[in-house]
């Protein structure tokens, strides 16, 4: 079933379109609206209250981040997800390219604090146990208190990105100020070392930091796994230094763009970067 469509004075400038897909829960004679699915593109991943700060602020960045094909997953306060997950993931399937493994993440609904990346649970599945890890993700966003004003459990489902290196990047909309990026070999992890990078409103050389990076993070069935990584990587830069001052660039320009501080994370893919993530932050 198709949402209903909106009073047209409620569309706002440069607003994205797509389909949004409305899930029914309850019993029968009695329906009530279980979930939505849309694209991030759609005009209401634009609302703050309903898909929460991640979202939303990602959502109007879209024409200023290399953002991969994002699926966004409203669950309902109340409702359980295994009851409607059979309709869901058709409905999410048919927003994204091809089938292959996926990324399945809990969207942030307030501002995050620096250093915590890889807090927020994420899953890299094939499509198999892609139902099992949506019921569990959104019960764990209700558990953790990941949920937007309105009590709703937002999820982001995208096709997984081959990554050789991976990125967070902190950076504010005062241009004054460096922009900071922690570099990891494959995925970041936030228990596993980083390379740290300081690179100054001028983008000319800043503080640089190479850490001893034994083992790297990659993908598993189901989530992640460690390896270790060959000697001649372990006490080398995950990061070049024009790819540190192109991560930083893109950084700053989305900062300013949102006025507001982001943290951003990002995979380094075979085609340049990817921004996975855009979370607002603290400070």
């Amino acid at each position: 079933m198709r949402s209903e469509m909106r009073v047209p004075d409620e569309r706002l400038p440069g607003e994205g379109h797509g389909a949004r897909i409305s899930v029914l829960a309850g019993a029968p004679g009695f329906p009530r609206l279980g979930a939505s699915v849309f694209p991030l593109a759609h005009w209401m991943a634009r609302r703050h209250a309903l898909v929460g700060a991640e979202v939303g602020v990602t959502a109007g960045l879209l024409d200023r981040l290399p953002v991969p094909p994002t699926v966004v997953i409203v669950v309902e306060p109340d409702v359980d997800a295994g009851t409607v997950v059979d309709r869901l993931l058709p409905a999410a399937h048919g927003m994204l390219p091809s089938a292959g493994t996926l990324t399945l993440g809990i969207a942030s609904p307030a501002p995050v604090r620096p250093g915590s990346a890889g807090a927020l649970v994420m899953y890299n599945l094939h499509l198999d146990p892609l139902p099992e890890a949506l019921v569990e993700a959104a019960a764990a966003g209700r558990r953790c208190g990941l949920t937007t004003v309105h009590g709703n459990t937002v999820l982001l489902l995208q096709r997984f990105v081959p990554v050789t290196a991976s990125a967070v990047v902190h950076a504010h909309p005062d241009r004054r100020r460096p922009v900071r990026i922690d570099g990891r070999w494959g995925l970041t992890e936030a228990s596993s070392p980083a390379d740290t990078f300081e690179v100054p409103a001028d983008g000319t050389a800043g503080r640089e930091l190479l850490a001893w990076k034994p083992t790297a993070h990659v993908p598993a069935r189901g989530g992640t796994g460690t390896v270790n990584l060959p000697h001649n990587r372990r006490h080398r830069y995950s990061l070049g230094r024009a790819t540190v001052r192109q991560l930083a660039a893109l950084s700053r320009d989305a900062a300013v763009t949102a006025r507001r501080p982001l943290s951003l994370d990002i995979a380094l893919a075979a085609t340049g970067p990817v921004v996975l993530r855009c979370r607002p932050a603290v400070g």
